[in-house]
């Protein structure tokens, strides 16, 4: 089971597109996914973008993702 969660935000300023190349090529998800997770980011207001065992490999998806300017969260996975 995944302990930790990262949790990407709606930050208003990036382009859909460069956030589903973003979730695609550093979150390692499938394109179609990475579309649809950038929708629910810009209606829900955020969205579970990763899923890691350890705290320390949640830090290095969400370092990644820090890297493109997003800002992404790291919760502890309550599901």
């Amino acid at each position: 089971m995944s302990e930790f969660r990262v949790v990407a935000f709606n930050d208003l300023r990036s382009e859909d597109a460069v956030v589903a190349d973003i979730l695609n090529r550093v979150c390692g998800l499938p394109l179609a996914d990475a579309v649809a997770l950038t929708r629910q980011i810009e209606v829900d207001g955020k969205a579970t973008v990763g899923l890691a065992a350890t705290r320390a490999d949640a830090e290095v998806i969400a370092a990644r993702m820090l890297g493109f300017g997003l800002r992404p969260v790291i919760e502890r996975n309550r599901a």
